[in-house]
């Protein structure tokens, strides 16, 4: 996050002050507080994270999410690039992608959310330079916020008002990548009128796969212990193609990209206007561009050609009748480019009235829109390919197998001369195939468009009820109404093909209705004025919600919390509360609950099937009969992926309990610990194969067919999904990927921070702290399937770790001039339970793993931040360097293609920032 000013902060992340009440006679003095809807009080029995500019900034990071990865509650924050998501982070590794169970919110309200995945909100969308604070309460909190808040909320908080002119430009410097960034920001203050206007610009350059070694796919050179060695993932997808091999020894690694380009525009702007002492009115507007493309494989293709016959391939080369070749495309044509696009833009209208001197009225009116696309140009078209190796559209060379999905046309191209067939025998320098089979092979498309809107109202007055001897005692209430829309278009090739002469089109249309009622109590019972002998002060809240949705209808969820102070200083704190995160629209998708990402395809599965959950596997391969398990990875089935139009809510209930230490008791301290446990039920989620196949209740997703499935077989499961590659000659099961209500965690651990300020008078200021998260349980299970232990492990859910430690520390000194700041960061070991491991997975007697799997090493890395203000330049001007990864220390080793579990571990390398900030 280049673009902000770097100073020396108190601390990366610490627990927030309580605000002074704002009197009403003052509505510009707006305090925005997360997790509560009563104005002027910090919520009740909250760990309330509150992160500065400042400390966001000297982390170096050009995003803003890339800046809060260092905050150890918070993982999925890694990533760069093009990818298929948002960047959404997440609280406590609680659920990702479909079931990510954390809210993000933009100055307490929602946003427009993209992707082409299941769309989530971009933080990133906001000017690094408009960023005020970033607040981030690990707890359920949909008592006040409705959905999506089971493991807390991050609320990103821009600003209001700023006078005069500010200037920010950075480069970011990393061994084979450089990125540039720059900000603006203008404001303006009056007596009734403030305005204030920031805009970004980020341009990150793509990493290419060779300027990380260590990502190279074939590992066996390294060791694991215990005489196993890394995997080897090259491919046996050659060029010139492999002959009737499966060897692995093919990459396309060193022209393609491990990380992608990307370039950000955005631009925001923040008007208020108080017209009468009891009267404010604003007006948001929010414009984000971004654009990402990376390097990958044009394509590989497999297929059974012949040297002979009416099929014959014209450049067949060497013996047999037939062989089967396996080829990539990458060097004749050149790395393909993937493209992740977005367009994101909202405005605001917000009200604040005064009706007396303690009751206020606000009012948000809200309405964004989001256009999010993915495709891909110079892939190849694979039944182009088809067509130029053997005559048909598909990899067996069959006359009589469908070339359209869903149809009967059976599409040839024979005879194969020299002017229409492909030559993969010949490398690229001296390749044959004629230039009007390369155009056509490039005759190609594959883009799905994603398109959301949303708006929202919301009404709330807050005020006080009646004076207690301890204070006043304050209430919220209010309404909210919510729609939002996706619209979904995809365009494909048909298999029958160059694009242009066949394709597919599909479009999906999606909305949500939702209507909601909350209140708030605050009650404070005991005062420090009281004089109470062991207690200080005590205060009591309690919250609740009620939201009705269109498509599963109503849930209500409470919250009650507490603040117990035995002395000035000392605070015990608790809550407990019940929260809830509605499925996605892509969730429910349509009639049949078809989707743009949904479909059906012919698949293999190295899977090793309970033969006595599925007896007629035994029919199907003999040898199996009586033996426990039975291996399918020989059979050809069919997945079929769609939605659940039955889906529900997924429900989270948790609790804390903690302890904070303030400067009353230890001047220059601020501590504080947290013990919390969380409950989430139902996470909606593609199940996977090995899940299904062990939990009684979804072993009816897989059905094996002994002498093949009919086509009615096929088409009772299929209806209204669309088909996405040929179908094989025999079917021998189909499973289905319904993402619905699968996923229960249960989990817990410790946050806690510590942070000391040691001010002397002629020496500056010195600073140490450390703060982190200690998972202490991370239990789950899969529908009504017993749980089981994954504590400390990663790979076993494709979208979210479990890892058990990840703190950071920091040393620092300042003297108002010059400021100076070191961290360590530590990110515990943990254990490889994907299907990469080389050390076999131990399981239970459910099936489910409880035990083995690769030992993947902790890692420890160190940053140095330093910032310097060049007194008398300008209005003031600031230079620093932010270095993370200051040694350059690699990830550790993770037996997959790249090297590194992305979700834990970055590939990224030392990162230097260089940053000038100016104010005009």
């Amino acid at each position: 996050m280049g673009t902000a000013a770097i100073t020396a902060s108190a601390a990366l992340a610490q627990n927030a002050p309580p605000p002074a009440p704002v009197p009403a006679s003052q509505p510009t003095d707006e305090i925005v507080v997360t997790g509560t809807s009563i104005r002027g009080v910090a919520p009740v029995g909250s760990n309330l994270v509150s992160v500065t500019a400042e400390t966001l900034a000297a982390t170096g990071e050009q995003t803003v999410t890339g800046a809060l990865d260092s905050v150890p509650s918070l993982s999925g924050v890694t990533g760069q690039g093009t990818t298929s998501a948002f960047y959404q982070p997440s609280i406590h590794q609680l659920g990702a992608s479909a079931s990510n169970s954390t809210l993000v919110l933009i100055d307490g309200h929602r946003g427009p959310t993209g992707g082409t995945n299941h769309t989530f909100l971009d933080p990133n969308i906001v000017p690094d330079i408009m960023i005020q604070r970033v607040e981030v309460l690990a707890e359920g909190a949909s008592s006040v916020y409705g959905s999506d808040a089971v493991a807390g909320v991050i609320n990103f908080i821009t600003r209001r008002k700023f006078d005069g002119i500010r200037a920010d430009v950075s480069t970011t410097l990393r061994d084979g990548t450089t990125g540039y960034s720059a900000g603006l920001l203008m404001g303006t203050t009056g007596d009734t009128f403030s305005a204030v206007v920031g805009a970004g610009y980020i341009y990150q350059d793509n990493l290419r796969n060779k300027d990380r070694d260590f990502t190279y796919p074939d590992h066996r050179n390294v060791s694991l212990g215990n005489g196993r060695t890394g995997g080897n993932f090259l491919t046996s997808f050659c060029d010139p193609a492999s002959i009737n091999s499966t060897a692995l020894t093919c990459t396309n690694w060193d022209v393609t990209d491990l990380l992608g380009k990307e370039t950000r525009q955005n631009v925001m702007a923040r008007i208020s206007f108080t017209p009468t002492s009891a009267l404010e009115m604003g007006v948001d507007l929010l414009y984000s561009r971004r654009r990402g493309v990376s390097r990958n494989g044009a394509g590989t293709i497999q297929a059974t050609v012949f040297s002979g016959g009416q099929q014959a391939n014209p450049f067949y080369t060497g013996p047999g009748a037939s062989q089967t070749v396996r080829w990539d495309a990458t060097s004749l044509f050149g790395p393909a480019k993937g493209h992740n696009n977005s367009d994101s833009m909202y405005a605001n209208f917000t009200l604040g009235y005064d009706f007396t001197s303690d009751w206020h009225l606000d009012f948000l009116a809200s309405a964004g829109r989001d256009e999010s696309s993915t495709f891909t140009t110079g892939a190849i078209n694979s039944s182009v390919a088809l067509l130029g190796l053997n005559g048909t559209t598909n990899g067996g060379g069959s006359l009589t197998a469908i070339s359209i999905p869903g149809t009967t046309t059976i599409i040839t191209q024979l005879p194969l001369t020299t002017a229409n067939a492909l030559d993969v025998w010949n490398p690229a320098s001296s390749n044959r195939t004629s230039q009007a089979v390369r155009d056509a092979l490039m005759d190609n498309t594959n883009l799905l468009r994603n398109t959301t809107g949303y708006q929202q109202v919301r009404a709330s007055v807050t005020g006080s009820l009646f004076e207690l001897p301890a204070g006043a005692v304050k209430l919220a209430v209010g309404g909210e109404m919510y729609n939002t829309q996706l619209s979904q278009f995809v365009s494909r090739a048909n298999n029958s093909g160059p694009a242009r002469q066949g394709s597919q089109q599909l479009k999906y249309d999606f909305s949500r209705k939702v209507y909601s009622g909350f209140a708030e109590l605050n009650v404070p019972v005991i005062s420090p004025e009281m004089g109470v002998s062991f207690i200080s002060k005590l205060d009591l809240s309690a919250s609740v919600r009620y939201d009705h949705y269109s498509e599963f209808g109503g849930t209500t969820n409470p919250k009650f919390a507490f603040n117990l102070d035995p002395i000035e200083g000392l605070r015990l704190r608790g809550n407990y509360s019940t929260s809830f995160v509605s499925p996605p629209l892509t969730i429910f998708g349509d009639q049949y609950g078809s989707f743009g990402t949904a479909g059906w395809s012919t698949q293999t599965n190295n899977v090793n099937i309970p033969v006595s959950a599925y007896p007629a596997v035994a029919q199907i391969i003999p040898s199996c009969a009586g033996q426990a398990l039975c291996n399918i990875a020989t059979l050809q089935g069919i997945q079929v992926t769609s939605g659940d139009q039955n889906a529900g809510p997924q429900e989270g209930s948790g609790w804390s309990l903690g302890v904070d230490l303030g400067p009353q008791l230890v001047p220059g301290l601020h501590a504080g610990i947290t013990y919390w446990s969380t409950k989430f039920d139902g996470g909606t989620t593609g199940p996977q194969l090995q899940n299904v196949i062990n939990t009684a209740s979804a072993q009816f997703l897989l059905s094996f067919y002994p002498g093949c499935a009919t086509q009615a077989d096929i088409a009772a499961v299929t209806q209204g999904i669309p088909q996405t590659n040929s179908q094989a000659a025999c079917t021998n099961y189909i499973f289905r990927t319904i993402n619905s209500n699968w996923l229960n965690l249960r989990v817990a651990g410790i946050d806690y921070n510590i942070d000391y300020d040691l001010r002397t008078e002629s020496a500056g200021t010195f600073s140490a702290g450390i703060s982190g998260t200690q998972f202490t349980r991370y239990r789950q299970s899969f529908g009504d399937g017993p749980f089981y232990d994954i504590l400390g492990t990663a790979g076993i859910n494709g979208t979210f770790p479990s890892n058990r430690t990840k703190l950071r520390g920091y040393l620092g000194w300042s003297d108002g001039t010059l400021a100076i700041r070191a961290f360590a960061n530590y990110t515990g070991s943990y254990r490889n339970w994907s299907s990469s491991t080389v050390t076999p997975l131990t399981r239970d007697e459910n099936g489910n793993p409880s035990g083995g799997g690769d030992k993947v090493k902790s890692q420890t890395t160190f940053d140095l931040n330093i910032s310097y203000d060049l007194p008398g330049v300008l209005n003031g001007a600031r230079i620093a360097v932010a270095s993370r990864n200051l040694f350059d220390k690699d990830p550790p080793y993770y037996n997959g293609a790249s090297g590194y579990y992305s979700l834990i571990n970055n590939p990224y390398g030392r990162t230097v920032t260089l940053n000038l900030s100016i104010k005009l």
